[in-house]
């Protein structure tokens, strides 16, 4: 996702291929005669949260299996102090994870409930039993989850068909996040253009997000688990950079909103700032995101201008938004194929303190 370094995860290369572990259409995955997840319902599932966008690609998140429940568990240690230094993107992350995690337990013919424990470092425990097959539009955003790519880089012309762009919104379905398509193009480039300056010009920032990015070629290429591949971050300026390096161009105010004009940007909002509310959002952006794979379209997230100190109420009052802006998405129809992201092994997603791991 443009979205404290795990210096330990540099080291090994461990990259999953796109759609090595979906099933093709059509193929039924093998599921449990019992309540109880069998260990590869478990290895479905695992397989399925590691592949969530992230801020930095970070993958802040591990799962605890116990019987039928699977408890998605924060990632304390993960921390990112300049870009991230609320913790907001992060639980945005374990919300995208959440997505995953519910619809790879529908794509197994699992019925699902979601609760939210009042534990600091538990997001959600998904509860599920033996159920019906999934529904058609879930499992093909179940089957996009593998295709899903962070494409930082300029879209084609054609414009988002507005048909699919309501399937998009559509998709979001939670009523405490509003997706919306920003108006005052004009306002949004800038302050834009403002967090582009702010952040090319930060040091720590900069250091941090160098930490953070994965060399996967070149005389620094050590391999990576984690991090943003350094091939995914090109050269153009906002919308499309979606990270601010020390060379993002900063394009004057009136050539980026030309720029965002030509984009298809949705907005995603909340009444309030909640730990709930953060996770809602990533839920609710995931989803769309998978929407947007299932048509064919790539897609990136902005969250780094909104850590802005009172970037986000001026935003909100400036746009006239209905609430908090927690991520901006855009998406388009692609021109190149963007590069998969290092993950991390799938054992290490997994909490240890609980016996049927995987093997």
């Amino acid at each position: 996702m443009t979205f404290g370094p795990s210096t330990g995860h540099r080291s090994a290369v461990s990259m999953n291929g796109p759609g090595q572990w979906i099933p093709a259409p059509g193929v039924t995955m093998k599921t449990s005669a019992t309540a109880d997840l069998a260990p590869s319902e478990t290895a479905a599932l695992v397989q399925a949260v590691s592949r969530a966008p992230s801020v930095h690609n970070s993958q802040p998140w591990q799962l605890r299996v116990r019987g039928a429940d699977v408890d998605l568990v924060e990632r304390a240690d993960v921390v990112l102090p300049w870009h991230d230094p609320e913790g907001r993107d992060r639980l945005l992350s374990c919300g995208a994870a959440l997505a995953n995690l519910q619809l790879a337990a529908q794509a197994l013919s699992r019925e699902i409930t979601t609760s939210f424990p009042a534990d600091a470092d538990m997001v959600a425990t998904v509860h599920t039993r033996p159920g019906d097959p999934p529904t058609l539009a879930n499992l093909a955003r179940y089957h996009a989850i593998g295709r899903r790519r962070s494409y930082r880089r300029e879209f084609a012309p054609e414009p988002v068909r507005a048909a699919d762009l309501a399937e998009i919104l559509d998709a979001a379905d939670d009523p405490a996040v509003h997706a919306v398509t920003p108006p005052h193009g004009e306002a949004l480039a800038e302050m834009l253009g403002f967090a582009t300056r702010v952040f090319r010009a930060d040091t720590a920032y900069q250091r941090e997000l160098d930490a953070w990015t994965a060399h996967t070629f070149g005389p620094r290429a050590l391999g990576a688990v984690d991090g943003v591949p350094e091939a995914a971050l090109g050269d153009a300026p906002l919308p499309a950079a979606g990270l601010v390096r020390r060379t993002t161009p900063v394009p004057d105010d009136v050539r980026l909103a030309e720029r965002l004009a030509a984009e298809t940007l949705v907005v995603l909002c909340t009444g309030d700032d909640t730990r709930r509310a953060h996770l809602a959002a990533g839920v609710a952006l995931q989803r769309m995101w998978l929407e947007a794979t299932v048509h064919g379209l790539a897609g990136s997230v902005l969250t780094q201008p909104l850590h802005l100190t009172g970037f986000r109420e001026d935003l909100a009052d400036r746009l006239g938004l209905p609430g908090l802006p927690q991520a901006i998405f855009r998406c388009g129809n692609p021109v190149s194929v963007a590069p998969p992201s290092p993950r991390l092994p799938l054992g290490d997603l997994l909490c240890h303190d609980v016996p049927g791991g995987l093997e």
